[in-house]
């Protein structure tokens, strides 16, 4: 989300805990060796998971009027929990879900003339509950859009159509800057204003599998060139040393590019950009959907070329948040971060996504009290990235744009 300096503390706070799965889980003891052994087992698993996990995020964080809490936060609500519900709701075919959330969403968040969504929503120092921040985050409303097209296909509803065609536009309209003749994303409505040192951006809000399909309902605005600079930009930032005098290839939490030259640059003033942390991780997911819906080539280049966390994984077996350099931040092991780095082992080493899967993943599976959720339980992002990643493993993520 906007500046996601509260949400980095909190997590980095965050104590990594061991876990027993339920004694009616089958022993997996995997190895690189035994892939297709782990295969077999996850793809039994994995749905029955997913809709379990679902119905307990359903009863632990999503209200009977669709607002989405995020426990660790004083019980705010964001444009991007809502994103999530609403893509989830459509996945799982939960249409009664996807109807409050929505409902929730547009009453309380939509309130901006360009149809973008106001990020924050809470409580105020005088106690009433309302927005607290009517600027937009750009991964939300992309998210949302998205899912409304979702909607719009699998249940055949074009009034959802013509509600994410309005937010694509806006999307276009006050997130889109062009710099140099090309169009880029950046990371919100106050984003393109940046002025030092050029237009914001966060390298995991870019969604080119989402780009591709809002070029079919958006046909005014050139989405195809969205696609070709967030790979551009994507590479970019990644690469070039930004403010660490090096680079292990990770993309950052946040990035800017220079008006003047197109370059890109690092914000020094927000704190801990050129990390690869609790935003950045997010970007082998995005990357790896796009490949495994799109068959991109310039997404398996992509992933390809970050050997850096392979590498980890086959040295340590651990994953963390690193710097732009490889060190590593915080704790050894972040469960989080698996969710999603497992795009980048599903793309470029198969094996290795099975793994890590059955090893740490799956175990990060509780049930108390007849809910069922992942490690902590009122961890709404965990909830959200570990549940995405194990779907990603499972192929349970269909574009449904394409239903017919």
């Amino acid at each position: 989300m906007f500046l996601r300096v509260v949400g980095t503390v909190v997590f980095l706070a965050m104590v990594a805990t061991a876990v027993i799965w339920e004694k009616t889980r089958p022993t997996i003891a995997p190895t690189h060796h035994n892939t297709a052994v782990v295969g077999a087992t996850l793809t039994r698993e994995i749905p029955s998971l997913l809709r379990l996990t679902w119905q307990g995020y359903k009863a632990d964080e999503i209200q009977s009027d669709g607002r989405v809490v995020d426990h660790g936060r004083a019980g705010v609500s964001t444009s991007e929990g809502q994103s999530y519900a609403l893509l989830r709701a459509a996945w799982m075919d939960d249409r009664p879900t996807f109807v409050q959330v929505w409902a929730w969403t547009r009453y309380n968040l939509q309130v901006r003339p360009d149809k973008l969504f106001g990020y924050l929503w809470g409580r105020r120092g005088d106690g009433r509950w309302t927005i607290l921040d009517t600027s937009s985050a750009t991964d939300a409303d992309e998210d949302i859009a998205l899912a409304l097209v979702f909607a719009g296909r699998r249940w055949r509803d074009d009034t959802y159509l013509r509600q994410a065609r309005a937010i694509a536009q806006g999307i276009w309209r006050d997130e889109v800057v062009v710099v140099r003749g090309a169009p880029y994303l950046t990371a919100g409505s106050w984003a393109p204003a940046y002025a030092t040192p050029g237009p914001a951006l966060n390298p995991s809000y870019l969604a080119p599998y989402a780009y591709r399909i809002f070029a079919g309902i958006d046909p005014a605005h050139h989405w195809m060139r969205l696609v070709d600079s967030s790979y551009r930009v994507l590479a970019a930032c990644s690469l070039s040393p930004l403010g660490s005098g090096g680079s292990v290839g990770l993309p950052p939490n946040w990035c800017a590019i220079r008006r003047a030259t197109g370059d890109v640059a690092p914000i020094k003033t927000i704190k801990q950009a050129d990390v690869y942390g609790y935003d950045a991780f997010r970007v082998m997911w995005r990357v790896a959907l796009d490949y495994l819906w799109n068959g991109e080539s310039r997404a398996k280049a992509y992933l390809d070329s970050s050997a850096f966390l392979r590498r980890q994984w086959q040295r340590k077996g651990m994953l963390s948040a690193y710097t732009h350099t490889g060190a590593v931040v915080g704790l050894p092991d972040v469960p989080l971060f698996y969710g999603a780095d497992i795009g980048d082992f599903v793309v470029s080493d198969p094996a290795a996504a099975q793994t890590i899967t059955a090893r740490k993943l799956l175990p990060l599976f509780h049930q108390q009290d007849g809910v069922a959720y992942w490690d902590q339980r009122y961890s709404y992002y965990e909830q959200n990235w570990i549940w995405f990643g194990v779907a990603m493993v499972g192929d349970a993520l269909p574009n449904l744009a394409a239903v017919a």
